[in-house]
């Protein structure tokens, strides 16, 4: 067990480990793979497929590097793979210097093994912090965590924005990536200092096949019910901002440093979503916060169908959009979070959460894929009209992402119950245990 001075540390190399490693994830999020991508000359097809193929990658190995984790250590499998992730970068960086016709293929290699690198870590991850991060706080040390990393990505988003703003040449590009390849050869240092409370892989004794653990997993009260609806909720609203990113490219022509700028507010949502998300969950449960997101994803997403009639600059409302979508996100994640940890059981910890983030990463493979195959193969008119305006393929898929939210507010009921009130330790912003 940890006092409670060896917590405050070890919660502070969590933190550290974790402002790290988000900075490439934030490259998914702020725009600036979508301008990397653009300016390699990748196609949207083809753009919407690599954004898929990290989730793709996690929905296929997540539970089989769970199961190896719990047996060969959740740290051991987490550096290898913090390893293979800045190969993986650099990979990335090296596309820019190769010729046109080599870059896609060189691109998801690099992604492919970035993907696979990034799931080893993440199949152990929360069975790594649960024994280290008391239940009854959990929502709130989540929230913070999150807010802390979110606010490292956008003050390095808005850094990108300017560098963006002066120069869109390769080697800016190529400098970007540089420096969070260098974050992740700190993380991997980092990573190796959060102590593995609970070493499953010792115990021999206890070791079942992997077909005897997932029948376990699956036998958990109330576990197959909540992911059933993480995983349908996730199909319809994981690729939004994909498709307002897409919209702002190809339909509103925004400028590569706008287009940062919007993945900026993107993050700034995350953090004001993780500010409240946390507190929300302790006070008032995971059903409630649920219930609450699901409508509100559905109205965020008809506002930008409803952008012709709304008496702001257009970059107004498309920021405003990416904000609110990630508020809430955010506050979505968080009890998921907390959730799941509240379910999850005392042994074969690494591949029960595994489980949930495999179903969690297929939705948003399955819906970012969508989203590639309806542009690659045309399945949507390009442009129809509606009360005198014209909406594109685009406002399509919106519109049926918005649908399917708002019908599936009849699966709310799959989610069980959890979590109560936490408070601070006076004056340290640490939650008391």
């Amino acid at each position: 067990m940890l006092s409670d001075q060896q917590r405050k540390k070890v919660f502070n190399i969590i933190i550290l480990t974790q402002c790290l490693g988000m900075l490439s994830a934030a490259f998914y999020q702020n725009g600036f793979f979508l301008n990397y991508f653009t300016k390699l000359g990748i196609s949207n097809a083809s753009i919407a497929f690599l954004f898929a193929l990290p989730p793709l990658v996690g929905g296929a190995l997540m539970i089989p590097s769970a199961f190896l984790a719990d047996r060969t250590g959740k740290i051991r499998q987490g550096l290898i793979g913090q390893g293979m992730v800045v190969i993986g970068l650099f990979m990335v960086l090296a596309v820019g210097w190769v010729e046109p016709h080599l870059a896609l293929v060189l691109l998801a290699v690099g992604i492919l093994i970035f993907s696979i690198g990034g799931t080893m870590q993440g199949a152990s991850w929360f069975a790594l912090l649960n024994p280290i991060v008391p239940r009854e706080i959990r929502g709130r040390f989540f929230g913070r965590l999150r807010v802390t990393f979110m606010t490292v990505c956008i003050i390095f988003s808005l850094l990108i924005t300017r560098l963006l703003g002066i120069s869109e040449s390769m080697t800016i590009f190529q400098v970007i990536i540089g420096i969070v390849c260098l974050a992740h050869v700190v993380r991997f240092f980092t990573y190796a200092r959060i102590p593995e409370l609970e070493q499953e892989h010792k115990d021999t004794k206890a070791r079942t096949s992997l077909k005897e653990s997932l029948k376990f997993v699956f036998g958990i009260p109330g576990f197959g019910a909540f992911n059933s609806y993480v995983l349908l909720i996730t199909l319809f609203t994981a690729a939004i901002p994909l498709v307002y990113g897409l919209m702002q490219k190809d339909v509103f022509d925004f400028t590569p440093a706008r287009i940062q700028l919007m993945g900026t507010l993107f993050l700034a949502g995350s953090v004001a979503g993780n500010l409240v998300g946390g507190r929300l969950v302790d006070r008032w449960g995971v059903r409630l916060v649920f219930l609450g997101t699901h409508i509100c994803y559905t109205l965020v997403i008809l506002a930008m169908l409803a952008r012709f009639w709304i008496p702001l600059p257009l970059a107004v409302q498309v920021g405003a959009g990416m904000f609110m979508f990630s508020l809430i996100a955010a506050t979505s994640g968080i009890a998921v979070t907390s959730e799941m940890l509240e379910l999850i059981p005392a042994r074969n910890k690494s591949l029960s959460t595994a489980v949930s983030q495999t179903l969690f990463s297929m939705g948003i493979a399955a819906s970012q894929l969508f989203v590639s195959r309806s542009i690659s193969w045309e399945l949507l008119a390009p442009e129809w009209t509606m009360l005198g305006r014209t909406f594109t393929a685009y406002d399509s898929l919106l519109l049926a992402f918005a649908c399917m939210t708002l019908v599936l507010l009849a699966t709310i009921g799959l989610v069980p119950k959890v979590v109560k009130k936490a408070q601070l330790l006076p004056g340290t912003g640490y939650p008391r245990f």
